[in-house]
């Protein structure tokens, strides 16, 4: 599959399966824009791939910052692929052992970056899509 003349955005980008999808994409000659909140890692992406890769601090939860993501994607090239790999995993527990009550608010952090960040990511990627198509 030729994969030139094309942008991509990889959520979570800056470390681990994010990253290596990012690594993937420029060894094709894709031009890609990394979502993530680190900036430490994301900036040290952009060192060690150069012009290829643009990186920008992004909750995937925040349209206003998705929808940046998008169109900085575009400005580069039509805007082809969403790798989304942003996510947030630990350990909840509904009772400590101390026997106080689980963190909710560790809990509602998750859901909101695993299930509302997906759904956020895909519904604006989906809307730039449809206008480079």
């Amino acid at each position: 599959m030729k994969l030139t003349n094309m942008s991509a955005v990889v959520t979570g980008g800056a470390s681990g399966l994010g990253l290596a999808c990012v690594r993937r994409l420029v060894e094709r000659g894709v031009d890609v824009v990394i979502a993530d909140l680190s900036e430490e890692r994301g900036n040290a992406a952009v060192d060690e791939f150069g012009g290829k890769v643009r990186f920008l601090k992004a909750d995937v939860t925040d349209t206003d910052q998705m929808n940046a993501v998008y169109d900085a994607a575009e400005a580069i090239a039509p805007l082809r692929a969403l790798i989304h790999c942003a996510g947030l995993g630990g350990p909840v527990r509904v009772v400590e052992k101390d026997g106080s009550p689980g963190s909710l608010e560790k809990y509602e952090s998750i859901v909101r970056i695993n299930l509302i960040g997906t759904f956020n990511a895909l519904r604006l990627g989906q809307r730039a899509w449809r206008r480079t198509n």
